[in-house]
């Protein structure tokens, strides 16, 4: 069992904007990451396993490297799907697709992750480290504002019991993390 970090806002906690597509549209948006991903260097789908049925009606891609415009046209232009595109965009998000059941509709939204895939999955054990190491609580759901992190990590002494914890491999991690939290005054680390 894991805990995920990750910065969260209060457009994370309404209902998310979603788009119906069709399996045409689908498929040409998995090539379509495939083809840009590889010049990029850069992996666009997560994760991305064709021959898997399952997974491929539920992954994550990354459209933040790519021009909103050249993604709509794959998808005819749908004011929907381009209002999910550039949410996920300006939010610096991945977005999410998925499938409910074997025939259900096929559904693109903005996903949780962030672009850049910075969240933390760690074991219990070591979230509970660092969640002591930062003066918090060792439990397994919370938040906290993110300037209050930004505060804990500016202070020395925070990061040298983060350190005594044994949780020191995932302080760089948490500031590259943290530093994706500029969006709006209501972001906050979340973990659960």
């Amino acid at each position: 069992m894991s805990i995920v970090f990750r910065i969260t806002t209060s457009a994370d906690h309404q209902e998310r904007q979603t788009a119906v597509i069709n399996a045409r549209q689908l498929a040409a948006f998995r090539e379509f990451l495939r083809g840009q991903g590889e010049p990029l260097d850069m992996t666009l789908l997560d994760p991305d396993f064709a021959e898997d049925d399952y997974l491929s009606y539920r992954f994550e891609a990354r459209v933040c490297p790519l021009a909103l415009a050249s993604i709509a046209r794959i998808f005819d232009y749908q004011t929907d799907v381009i209002t999910v595109l550039d949410e996920a965009q300006f939010r610096g998000r991945r977005v999410s697709v998925y499938r409910e059941g074997d025939t259900g509709p096929i559904t693109l939204s903005v996903g949780l992750t962030s672009d850049l895939g910075l969240e933390l999955d760690l074991a219990y054990q070591n979230a509970f480290a660092l969640l002591e190491g930062l003066g918090l609580r060792p439990e397994s759901v919370g938040e906290i504002p993110v300037d209050n992190v930004r505060a804990r990590l500016a202070d020395p002494a925070i990061r040298r019991s983060v350190e005594a914890q044994g949780a020191a491999p995932y302080l760089s991690r948490l500031d590259r993390l943290i530093a994706t939290g500029d969006l709006d005054d209501s972001s906050r680390l979340e973990w659960a």
